[in-house]
C-alpha cells in the first residue's frame, strides 16, 4: 500500500474510557497530571502509533464532558476518522448524541463505533447493545458504521480495533488525491515558548507540506512568518507533509501574537480574515425548532477549525443561508464546515458550510443570495472565484486553472462578456458628458481601480478615448499616459504651480538640481535619474515640444491648457486690429509684471498680437466652437 499519514480522534460521553483506550492503542497517556487526579479530560490530548505498515497515525483525545464542548470541537476539524466511544455498561448517553451530531457538522468524513468496557457486560447484553447502537447511529447520521467491541482495561479485542482503524484509513488513502499537493493549512490548537526555539505552535497539518525556512502567512493578522523548526511526533524534521500532527517554531513572532484558532497557510492558501460570513445550513439541521424566530439576530457560538467564539446569527429569508457576524476577524475558507451551537449549552443548532467570506453592500445582497442558491451540493471541487465572476463581472485570471467559458482575458483579469460590453458602453456614455479620472470612474461604477484602468486602456487602444489633464475624455489625440513616469511627474509639478509658472531651479555643486518643487514631489527612486545635470531641462523641453507645456522667457514654463485659456480670456470680446494695453492684460490674466511681460512676448511669438509701443494690436482670434466643429 502507498504510504500515507492520517490523524484520528476519539469522542464520546465523559468517563466512557477514551483516555484509557488511547493508552491501550498507543502506549501513551494523554491525560495531564491534574486531569488524572480528577479523572476527567478537560482539553485536547495527543498521541500516535505505528500502523504496522510504516505509517504513523496521530491520535487526538477530546473532552467528553459538556462543560468542555468548546475544547472538544477544536479537535474535530482535521480528523480523517473518529472513534465514537460508548461504554458497554452505560450505553448511549446524551453527550454521545451531541458528539455524533458535531462530528457531522464539522465535516468528519468517517467514524467507527467503539464499544469499550465490554468486560463489564455479558455476551448477550453486548450483542443487544451492538444492535441498538447500530440502529441509533444510523438514525442520527444516516451512515452504517463499523462497530468494534473492546476492553481497554484487559486489552480484549484491541488487535481487531487496530485492524479496523488501519483498514478504514487505508481505504481513504487509496481513494483520495494526496493532500500534500495543496497549499498548507494548519489551525493552531496550542501555543507555547521553548528555550532556544522561541514561539512554538502545534496543530494538525491538514493539507500541503511544510519545510524549515518556509515563509508563510499567519491569520487573522495576515502577517508573514518564517518556519524556524519542525517536529512531528517528537522527531525533528526538515520537511513534513499532510496529514500530520506538527510543532512549528516561528522566527521572531511574540508568543502573545498567536492563539488557538489562528491559521497558518501560504500566500496562495486563500485564507480570509472575516468578521462576516454567509453559510449554507445543512439540510438535516433545518427544522422549525432551530429556525424559530427567537433565534433571529441572536447570539450563538460557532466552531470552525480550532477556533470557537460567539457570533450573531441572522437567517436569510426563504433560503438555507444565514449570516454570521463576529466582533473580530476569524480565519476561514470557502466551503469550510462549521458548527453553530446554542450559546451556553452543548446543543448543536446547525451544521453549515461557508459559502461567502466577508461583508457585502446591502444593495448587492440579493444578487449574491441568488448566486449562492445555485451552488452545487458538493463544494469540494467548486471554485469560489466563479462566484466573484458572477457577482462582479471580473476576477483575477490566476484564480482559475482552466479559463471558464464566455469570458474575455484583459491583462491579468478575466471579464464576463456581457458585463464587459455593458461596462464599455457605460464608460463611453459617461465620458461623453464629463471627463473623469480613472479613480473617479472606479468609484462611480463600483469597479476596482485595476480593472477600470484595464478597461480604459482597451478603449484607448481602439482610439475611442484619451487622457488629458489626468482625466479621460472622448477622442484619439495625444494621451498623457503615453509619457514616461518621469515626464508625467514633471508635468504635474508644472501644473501645480498654476499662474506662477515653473522656473527650473539653479544648479548646485556638481550640476545637481536643487529645485525644491521637484525634490519634494518626486519619489526617491526617481530623483537620482531625473536630477542629474540637464535631465530636468530635457524633460521640460520635450514636454514643450509635445505641446503639453508652453515656454515663456525666463525660462518660465506654463501648462499649455492654462496658457491657451489665458490667451482666450485676453482676446475675448476683441476684434482683429483692436489695441490692448498692458494694464488691461494684467487685470484680465491676474499676472504680475514679472509674468505678464513674458506672457505677452509668447503671445507675440505665437502670432496673436503685435507690439506697438506700450500696447498690443490683435492680429487673430481663437476659433469658435462652431468653427472647430466645421473644421
Amino acid at each position: 500500500m502507498t504510504p500515507y499519514r492520517a490523524v484520528i480522534g476519539l469522542a464520546g460521553h465523559v468517563d466512557h474510557g477514551k483516555t484509557q483506550l488511547i493508552k491501550a492503542l498507543t502506549g501513551i497517556t494523554t491525560a495531564r497530571a491534574h486531569e488524572q487526579a480528577i479523572g476527567m479530560t478537560q482539553d485536547l490530548g495527543f498521541a500516535h502509533f505505528d500502523d504496522g505498515q510504516g505509517n504513523t497515525i496521530g491520535v487526538i483525545d477530546v473532552p467528553g464532558h459538556e462543560r468542555y464542548i468548546r475544547n472538544m470541537v477544536a479537535g474535530l476539524w482535521s480528523l480523517d476518522l473518529v472513534l465514537l466511544v460508548i461504554a458497554a455498561d452505560e450505553g448511549w448517553m446524551p453527550m454521545t448524541g451531541d458528539h455524533l451530531r458535531l462530528l457531522k457538522a464539522m465535516g468528519v468524513p468517517r467514524f467507527l463505533v467503539c464499544i469499550n468496557k465490554c468486560d463489564l457486560v455479558s455476551p448477550d447484553e453486548l450483542l443487544l447493545l451492538e444492535e441498538s447502537l447500530l440502529e441509533r447511529v444510523m438514525d442520527e447520521s444516516g451512515m452504517v458504521p463499523d462497530i468494534v467491541s473492546v476492553s481497554a482495561k484487559t486489552g480484549e479485542n484491541m488487535a481487531a480495533l487496530h485492524a479496523a482503524i488501519v483498514r478504514q484509513l487505508g481505504d481513504m488513502a487509496e481513494h483520495h488525491v494526496p493532500r500534500e499537493q495543496a497549499a498548507p493549512r494548519l489551525y493552531v490548537d496550542r501555543v507555547f515558548t521553548a528555550n532556544g526555539t522561541g514561539t512554538v505552535l502545534t496543530g494538525t497539518l491538514q493539507q500541503g507540506s511544510l519545510k524549515v525556512g518556509d515563509k508563510l502567512r499567519l491569520y487573522p493578522a495576515d502577517r508573514e512568518v518564517q518556519v524556524r523548526s519542525l517536529q512531528a511526533y517528537h522527531q525533528s524534521v526538515d520537511e513534513i507533509g499532510a496529514v500530520c500532527r506538527v510543532a512549528v517554531g516561528l522566527k521572531k513572532v511574540p508568543h502573545k501574537e498567536v492563539a488557538r484558532g489562528h491559521c497558518l497557510t501560504s500566500a496562495t492558501g486563500q485564507c480570509e480574515a472575516a468578521t462576516h460570513l454567509i453559510v449554507r445550513l445543512n439540510a438535516e439541521s433545518l427544522s422549525s425548532k432551530t429556525l424559530r424566530p427567537s433565534l433571529h439576530n441572536k447570539e450563538v457560538e460557532v466552531a470552525l477549525g480550532s477556533w470557537h467564539g460567539r457570533a450573531r446569527f441572522v437567517p436569510i429569508k426563504d433560503t438555507r443561508l444565514a449570516r454570521l457576524i463576529f466582533t473580530s476577524p476569524i480565519p476561514c475558507f470557502f466551503g469550510q464546515p462549521l458548527a453553530i451551537i446554542r450559546h451556553g449549552s452543548s446543543e448543536l443548532l446547525h451544521g453549515a458550510r461557508i459559502v461567502w467570506c466577508g461583508d457585502i453592500h446591502p444593495a448587492r445582497r440579493k444578487a449574491l443570495h441568488a448566486l449562492l442558491g445555485e451552488l452545487p451540493d458538493e463544494l469540494e471541487h467548486y471554485n469560489p472565484a466563479t462566484l466573484q465572476l458572477g457577482l462582479n463581472g471580473y476576477v483575477l485570471a490566476s484564480r482559475f486553472d482552466q479559463r471558464p467559458e464566455l469570458v474575455t482575458p484583459l491583462g491579468e483579469w478575466l471579464l464576463d462578456n456581457c458585463w464587459l460590453a455593458q461596462s464599455r458602453d457605460q464608460l463611453l456614455a459617461t465620458l461623453a458628458s464629463e471627463p473623469l479620472s480613472a479613480a473617479e470612474l472606479a468609484t462611480r461604477f463600483g469597479i476596482v481601480l485595476p480593472v477600470t484602468q484595464a478597461l480604459l486602456q482597451q478603449l484607448k487602444s481602439e482610439q475611442l478615448i484619451r487622457l488629458h489633464h489626468d482625466k479621460w475624455q472622448p477622442g484619439n489625440g495625444e494621451s498623457e499616459d503615453d509619457l514616461g513616469e518621469e515626464a508625467q511627474l514633471v508635468l504635474k509639478v508644472v501644473r501645480d504651480q498654476g499662474k506662477e509658472g515653473y522656473e527650473p531651479g539653479k544648479l548646485g555643486p556638481g550640476g545637481v538640481e536643487l529645485d525644491p518643487f521637484i525634490t519634494r514631489k518626486l519619489p526617491a527612486a526617481l530623483q537620482q535619474g531625473l536630477l542629474q545635470k540637464g535631465a530636468l531641462q530635457k524633460q521640460l523641453r520635450n514636454l514643450a515640444r509635445l505641446k503639453y507645456l508652453v515656454q515663456l522667457d525666463g525660462p518660465i514654463y506654463y501648462d499649455a491648457e492654462l496658457y491657451n485659456q489665458m490667451v482666450a480670456a485676453v482676446l475675448a470680446g476683441q476684434q482683429v486690429g483692436d489695441l490692448i494695453d498692458m494694464a488691461s492684460l494684467k487685470e484680465i490674466t491676474g499676472l504680475s509684471r514679472k509674468y505678464a511681460i513674458p506672457f505677452c512676448l509668447r503671445m507675440e511669438m505665437d502670432g496673436w498680437v503685435r507690439r506697438e509701443e506700450n500696447e498690443r494690436r490683435v492680429l487673430r482670434l481663437p476659433a469658435t466652437q462652431d468653427e472647430m466643429e466645421l473644421a
